[in-house]
């Protein structure tokens, strides 16, 4: 699992080095456009955005779960972070691209 964090309101791209440095994030940090992530959750034009916006995306890079701050999944976000995840994270890994079989685990 990889948790990467992007900021994308007015100033960014100034602002995300000093909320490094004051907070330490134990996951990378970086930056894009309004435009870019509107464009990347197909967010209708026009329509309000709330953040958070957690979006979450398997190892096959499909994104399996997209929700906005003002959602029921943040009622119990704890639990349903949590669901999604262990979901995600139990579903068998492919094989890697080079011909090779993935790795049998040993009992």
């Amino acid at each position: 699992m990889q948790i990467v964090g992007v900021a994308f309101n007015d100033g960014a791209q100034q602002l995300v080095p000093a909320f490094i440095a004051q907070f330490q994030p134990a996951f990378p940090v970086g930056f894009a456009s309004r435009e870019q992530v509107r464009d990347y959750l197909e967010h209708p034009p026009g329509k309000p955005s709330y953040v958070p916006e957690l979006v979450f995306v398997d190892r096959k890079r499909v994104v399996r779960g997209q929700h906005s701050g003002t959602d029921d999944f943040f009622r119990e976000q704890d639990k349903n972070i949590r669901a999604l995840l262990d979901t995600l994270l139990k579903e068998p890994v492919a094989a890697k691209k080079n011909g090779r079989p993935a790795k049998k685990k040993r009992s």
